[in-house]
């Protein structure tokens, strides 16, 4: 087997040419998991480990998908009701 075979995958910042780890995936398919996700931001930023700048923006974003979340949950439920409507 290679030498390289088990090494972590790493990201090249354009900026420096800095090898960084590849972030990990993260999983925000429930309205849950943006919440936990948000709280992770919080508590990083209220730790020190990254800026309140940086973590605001994240927030905003995380709480957009949730928006979206919720806005296509919504969407799904009216189309039930929709199809259950007497005729």
């Amino acid at each position: 087997m290679p030498d390289n075979a088990f090494k972590e995958p790493v990201t090249v910042d354009n900026s420096s040419g800095r090898l960084d780890p590849t972030p990990v995936k993260i999983d925000l398919k429930t309205i849950d998991d943006v919440r936990l996700e948000m709280a992770k931001v919080y508590r990083a930023m209220k730790g020190g480990n990254i800026e309140t700048s940086d973590g605001t923006k994240l927030v905003y974003v995380l709480g957009q998908i949730g928006k979206m979340i919720e806005a296509h949950d919504i969407e799904q439920r009216l189309s039930v009701l929709e199809s259950r409507k007497i005729k």
